[in-house]
């Protein structure tokens, strides 16, 4: 009898577990708003010229800018439409040929450029160096500091966000400054994304190009079994940035001509932005 209870309980378990899991989504349109504050003490200027010289695009950033957002996911395809007052942009990643094209369109000019996995990942190795290069030199000095995993702490709010009911989880994690910082994000448990990455640094999906988090990214948000429907971060030096999904189509049918690149950009490799021939962009501190 006893053997019987015991083998009945750990099949509650079992299915208790499975009923947990969020349903995995191959095919999805998710259509988003994202609000941004910059500092007070000083505004962005985006500049954007053909290299070596030549008539370029200019402007200054506003104190805020509101961004609204379609992303179509599928299991090979990835791409971002975004518009706002500074601009279109598009992002598309083709994971079959394992690159990605992003095109711009600011102040009449259309422009794009491409890159590879691989040269993502080499400037991401690069990035990682540097950054092991600043840590060790501090050492060096004296100066260490310990890089604690995120906690996330699941509460049993909810809230209904584009007519799904959400689950709220916080994310403290410690910056190398030792300060605690706090992110709270809305989640949907019912499903998530197969296709979708939400390491920070990854080269597709949500914490990445072209995802909803390519402007900023907190550690953890990786680890939530769900999709996320709203957040806000914010930064002690006034930036902040707040994002609400509006309207999510899971299971959705996505014609492959979605992915296709539109006509009238010009087009240029991922190395010509960065110093050689095609165009450059550059963001500078407005002057008051």
């Amino acid at each position: 009898m006893k053997k019987t209870i015991s083998l009945f309980c750990g099949m509650v378990i079992s299915v208790s577990l499975l009923v947990a899991q969020p349903k995995s989504i191959n095919n999805a349109i998710v259509k988003a708003k994202t609000e941004m504050t910059f500092p007070e003490n000083g505004g962005m200027a985006i500049a954007v010229s053909p290299s070596g010289g030549g008539d370029g695009a200019a402007m200054s950033m506003p104190g805020g800018m509101e961004t609204t957002s379609t992303i179509y996911y599928t299991p090979d395809f990835m791409k971002t439409e975004s518009q706002s007052d500074f601009g279109n942009n598009v992002t598309i990643v083709d994971r079959k040929n394992k690159k990605s094209t992003t095109l711009m369109e600011v102040m009449g000019k259309k422009m794009g450029f491409t890159s590879t996995d691989a040269e993502n990942e080499a400037m991401m190795a690069q990035m990682d160096s540097m950054r092991q290069l600043k840590k060790d030199t501090l050492q060096a000095m004296g100066i260490t500091f310990k890089e604690d995993k995120p906690e996330l702490i699941y509460s049993e709010e909810t809230k209904k966000i584009a007519g799904y009911v959400c689950k709220k989880v916080t994310i403290k994690s410690k910056g190398r400054n030792g300060k605690i910082d706090e992110t709270a994000i809305w989640y949907n448990p019912d499903f998530k994304i197969a296709s979708e990455s939400t390491k920070p640094g990854s080269k597709t999906g949500f914490g990445g190009r072209g995802g909803m988090m390519s402007m900023m990214s907190t550690p953890g948000m990786e680890l939530i079994e769900g999709f996320p429907m709203e957040y806000e971060i914010s930064r002690d030096n006034g930036f902040k940035i707040h994002m609400t999904v509006l309207k999510v189509q899971v299971d959705a049918s996505i014609d492959d001509k979605i992915f296709e690149i539109p006509k009238g950009y010009d087009i240029k490799p991922m190395g010509s932005m960065m110093g050689g021939k095609g165009f450059s962009m550059r963001v500078e501190a407005s002057e008051h």
